[in-house]
């Protein structure tokens, strides 16, 4: 029997103790992870592994890209990709064009990864 391939995601969090918890449990519950501390990180990553299936990303992190701009630069590269951002702060800008799913921090990890495979089951 063949085991059905990990889903993909890349969590973009400038915060390093909530992204590495973020991705402890998303890998916990069968994620394959992959790490960014900011836009251009996860855009450099994006290139290197352009079969990410779900964005996670925080709105406000250092640099000239918000996680807004993110979103939209990555599915204007892979619509398929299923996107979830989240803030502690109310959204800067509308999102809803991207389409995204918002969550609001501080967040319940498990709740976001059951939000993720609702999204890929979709």
């Amino acid at each position: 029997m063949h085991d059905k391939a990990k889903p993909i995601i890349m969590i973009v969090e400038d915060e390093y103790l909530v992204r590495r918890l973020t991705a402890a449990v998303f890998s916990e519950e069968g994620f394959e992870v992959l790490e960014a501390e900011h836009a251009a990180a996860a855009l450099s990553a994006f290139g290197v592994h352009p079969n990410v299936q779900v964005l996670f990303t925080d709105v406000n992190m250092p640099g000239t890209l918000d996680g807004i701009d993110l979103a939209e630069q990555l599915k204007a590269m892979a619509p398929e990709l299923q996107v979830i951002i989240t803030s502690a702060l109310p959204l800067p800008r509308p999102a809803g064009h991207i389409p995204a799913f918002f969550v609001s921090k501080p967040y319940d990890t498990l709740a976001v990864c059951d939000a993720a495979k609702a999204l890929l089951a979709a």
